[in-house]
């Protein structure tokens, strides 16, 4: 496997390395090391390579990926060394961009080569903010990223999705009909998020006095929490016990806290930050209730965020703007409410639905959690995955 990014955490990455590994695959994952890790070491089984390199680099020259060498050069340098050394019967490339090397993988090595598509990558990049802007608009070129999917994608030999919308757009928009994908969604290994989680009472008690609203995840534009914080102000004088936790960080930060400062929210919105993962869920657990307003875009409706089935496992109802991909989930297992996207008072409603009527909200959970017990958890949806490999290796065989 190869990983731009450093290992862990990452749960889907640790997912299928640990699904695989039990199976009695051999596993090893080729990642940056950003800080002093060791360059080699077995972690539960998986073999972990890493090759250092300073983390601002490493971004920029993904970021000029279309218009310099360097990260081709430099991952295909460490793909061969490693290739080399363990002479491996597959290669399981994390997202586009290490697609690059797929050609040079096939031609060189004449090994299956299986694309793992985290994100619809060509409208995730499209849609930053950077991309919208001066230079980036000037000088860095959207059209091309969808070219490059296409070419990337067409000489790889299997394609993984975390969604069946997206799925839906590679197989009839993007590569050649009889191109194998598969669906593995981002649905929690409930076994190994339990054994993680680290109750914090402290957590619980600063909150546990409130009717609380919890956000995991990433701050950027697309991810609608300037939406929320205008929910949150339309409810602020109606709602008194109403709060809002945002754990996590990002881009635009700054931008709602200055929001949250404007709209007099200051004492009704907690900004928490990064968390480790052994506290997610406590925090969860101190929500009533979970929610997911993402803007909706192509890269939206196509997506499977790991929040939304943490907020069902704590059996929290979920209140999802209605991206595709989510409102599907949403609506087929009956576990929340969605709302239009962009429509801050139309949230609001939906939060105040909730509020008013909890008898509702606790079924919503419920029916949530029973969903993610019975068939939208991790043993269950990465059979698809598992099947795949299995099948590699008897061909082998």
């Amino acid at each position: 496997m190869l990983l731009d990014n450093e290992f862990p955490p990452d749960p889907r990455v640790e997912n299928e390395i640990n699904t695989l590994g039990s199976a009695g695959f051999e596993i090893h994952l080729l990642c940056y090391n950003f800080r002093d890790q060791p360059g080699y070491e077995i972690i539960n089984g998986m073999h972990i390579h890493r090759f250092k390199i300073n983390k601002q680099v490493a971004k920029k020259l993904l970021g000029l990926i279309l218009t310099l060498p360097f990260f081709k050069i430099i991952w295909k340098k460490q793909v061969t060394s490693l290739l080399k050394r363990i002479n491996p019967d597959a290669i399981h490339l994390h997202d586009l961009p290490l697609c690059i090397l797929a050609g040079y993988i096939k031609k060189n090595f004449n090994i299956p080569v299986i694309a793992d598509m985290h994100e619809n990558y060509p409208y995730l990049v499209s849609e930053q903010p950077y991309m919208n802007r001066f230079p980036g608009k000037m000088f860095l070129s959207k059209d091309k990223w969808f070219k490059k999917e296409q070419v990337w994608l067409d000489k790889t030999d299997h394609i993984i999705t975390v969604a069946e919308e997206m799925k839906n757009r590679l197989g009839i928009d993007v590569v050649k009909k009889n191109k194998n994908i598969i669906v593995v969604p981002n649905t929690i290994n409930v076994n190994l998020f339990v054994k993680v989680q680290k109750p914090d009472p402290n957590i619980r008690n600063r909150f546990k006095d409130f009717y609380n609203i919890i956000y995991i995840g990433g701050f950027d534009s697309l991810r609608g929490l300037d939406l929320l914080l205008e929910a949150m102000a339309i409810l602020k004088n109606e709602l008194g016990e109403l709060r809002l936790i945002l754990v996590g960080d990002g881009s635009n930060r700054m931008e709602l806290q200055n929001i949250s400062t404007v709209s007099g929210l200051n004492d009704r919105v907690y900004f928490e930050g990064l968390q480790p993962s052994s506290s997610i869920g406590s925090y969860i657990e101190s929500a009533h209730i979970g929610i997911i307003p993402h803007v909706r875009t192509v890269q939206t409706d196509n997506s499977s965020p790991n929040k939304l089935f943490q907020y069902m496992y704590y059996k929290k109802p979920v209140i999802s703007s209605n991206c595709t991909s989510l409102e599907k989930i949403v609506t087929e297992t009956g576990c929340g409410l969605i709302f239009e996207d962009r429509n801050s008072s139309d949230l609001a409603l939906q939060i105040r639905f909730l509020f008013n009527n909890r008898d509702n909200a606790i079924k919503m959970g419920e029916k949530g959690f029973d969903a993610v017990m019975n068939r939208l958890n991790w043993d269950i949806t990465s059979r698809p995955l598992l099947d795949l490999y299995r099948k590699l290796g008897s061909i082998k065989n």
